[in-house]
């Protein structure tokens, strides 16, 4: 329960970081929801294809797909309020790589 809690939020993280870094690019709606995405499922995707771990995870859960989306439309609607929280997203970053990292090793094993 609390390793699914913290990946929620990792996740939420992850997008909202894509999202900003894609804001800054000037890219259109689509272009930041694809670019958070990305950020936020990315790497799990391709681990998940190169160990055979189906189904993915964003196919059993496609409401993280729903709560990245949402997250990054927000942060481009508030750019400047999740700019000036660096700090908790540097922390929520390093909590999210600490839960990708552990989520990774358990599907390894």
């Amino acid at each position: 329960m609390l390793i699914t809690t913290l990946y929620v939020i990792a996740i939420t993280a992850e997008g909202m970081t894509g999202a900003l870094a894609a804001g800054k690019h000037k890219m259109d709606l689509f272009g930041v929801m694809f670019i958070a995405l990305v950020t936020a499922i990315g790497g799990g995707s391709i681990r998940d294809i190169l160990l055979e771990h189906y189904p993915l995870t964003w196919v059993a859960h496609p409401q993280y797909i729903v709560l990245i989306c949402v997250a990054a439309l927000l942060t481009t609607k508030v750019p400047r309020v999740v700019a000036r929280s660096e700090n908790v997203f540097l922390t929520l970053d390093a909590v999210g790589l600490v839960v990708f990292s552990i989520l990774g090793a358990q599907v390894a094993i």
